[in-house]
């Protein structure tokens, strides 16, 4: 049914998190995420991920600020979907004000409604079955493939109903999902919409050498400060179909009509970018070829680094251009898992769990969708349970790479003594300011 008590929401009220989670079903209560692992008192040495820009991005801003270009329709939006249409080779692009925004545009554009059906991954953010949930459709969770974080065609295949209007393939932790060509045949097939969100995978080449967010309809990203090239927030939309850009930009701006300015024929968001935003990532669009290739370095340095300890610590899918967003390993077990962990935050080695399965967050407990958290998706549980993922940025050096799989050796091996660190806390933030002094 409906939310059982709405004060469950509001954090200030709770002595301790248990509050929040008494009342939810065994099965979720069981399978829900330990509370994360706390840095030292000199906080964390390495983290997940850094914002990584340059000196070019700054004066960007200060330009559009002293020219007064920081709205949405200043200049500065414009000049980046020209860099996305370049790099994507597609004839649409519209900025958007987060990765949640372009999905939801691009959904709209879909004309869903309340009786279609979305095919979703089980493993991947919360915002990709919420958006469904607001244009009024209802996602239907897909398990990963075996040795996959991304679902194939036959995941799909199986959760398909004559109901079915559209697949999201999120190419999940900058993993390209292998059957993206079977699957994008498989909608030219059944006319279902596809839509890739490559919130996490800009940049990500397929298997064939292709883009991924050039084989669906449409595709979104973010531009959080957590992504490989960034506007702090941001995101866009963009499509292969040249048909598709004036509904586009009406539904990212209100629904606005160029006939009739203030008649709006449509319920549509307020999803645009500023031009702050626009003029900070416009330079870094075209350098994202150059930012995954330094990704898919690190990413080798974790795989030769880890590779005497495979039987116990199994790494994220490698596929044929192997540059993940994020460098994911997997454990024999959730107690391993959570060790190991908590000692790597010992050391001031931040992490992160692999995505908790959209089936079983306890929104559906709360929502409209009670029941569904007892669909059963092994694989996809299974990663939730036993994967994270390690530090994974540009500013990370071959050194720093040993020093973090060094630290994971030791808590396999007895005989392997930690080395002294090669950094000293706040280290990013010193390499940093020398790319903002150019």
């Amino acid at each position: 049914g409906k939310m059982w008590n709405p004060s469950l929401y509001i954090g200030s009220i709770l002595e301790s998190h248990e509050h929040r989670v008494a009342i939810l079903p065994k099965r979720i209560k069981d399978s829900m995420p330990s509370p994360e692992p706390k840095p030292g008192d000199k906080g964390w040495l390495y983290r997940v991920l850094e914002p990584y820009y340059s000196r070019e991005c700054v004066e960007n801003v200060m330009q559009a600020m002293l020219e007064g270009q920081i709205s949405s329709g200043a200049a500065w939006p414009r000049k980046m979907v020209q860099e996305i249409c370049n790099l994507y080779k597609v004839p649409v692009a519209l900025p958007t004000s987060s990765g949640a925004s372009a999905l939801h545009v691009a959904l709209l554009a879909c004309n869903l409604g309340p009786q279609d059906m979305v095919l979703v991954p089980a493993l991947t953010m919360v915002a990709v079955a919420n958006m469904v949930k607001m244009v009024g459709a209802k996602p239907i969770y897909c398990d990963c493939a075996p040795g996959s974080v991304n679902p194939s065609v036959a995941e799909l295949r199986e959760k398909a109903t004559p109901r079915t209007k559209a697949v999201i393939v999120c190419h999940t932790y900058g993993v390209a999902c292998r059957d993206i060509v079977a699957i994008r045949d498989l909608c030219k097939e059944k006319g279902w919409w596809l839509v890739e969100d490559i919130c996490e995978a800009m940049g990500t080449r397929a298997d064939n050498g292709d883009l991924v967010g050039t084989f669906g309809d449409f595709a979104v990203t973010s531009l959080y400060a957590n992504k490989p090239i960034t506007a702090g927030d941001g995101g866009w939309v963009h499509a292969r179909d040249q048909k598709h850009h004036d509904r586009l930009k009406s539904l990212v701006n209100h629904g606005f009509d160029p006939a009739y300015h203030f008649l709006h024929f449509e319920v549509a968001p307020n999803a645009k970018m500023n031009g702050l935003g626009a003029a900070f990532v416009c330079s870094q669009v075209k350098t994202l070829p150059e930012v995954m290739e330094y990704r898919g370095q690190v990413a080798s340095w974790y795989r030769q680094e880890l590779a005497d300890i495979s039987s116990t610590l199994r790494c994220i899918e490698q596929r044929q251009i192997d540059a993940p967003w994020v460098f994911g390993v997997e454990t024999n077990d959730r107690r391993s898992r959570d060790e190991l962990r908590d000692h790597l935050a010992v050391h001031g080695v931040e992490t992160r769990n692999y995505f908790y399965p959209l089936h079983l967050e306890p929104a559906n407990f709360y929502g409209d969708e009670v029941g569904v958290y007892d669909i059963v998706l092994p694989n996809a549980e299974r990663l939730a349970q036993t994967g994270f993922y390690l530090p994974t940025h540009s500013f990370l050096q071959r050194d720093d790479v040993l020093y973090i799989c060094t630290v994971i050796r030791a808590f396999y091996k007895s005989d392997v003594t930690v080395m002294a660190p090669p950094r000293v806390h706040h280290w990013v933030d010193v390499e940093r300011s020398k790319l903002l002094k150019g």
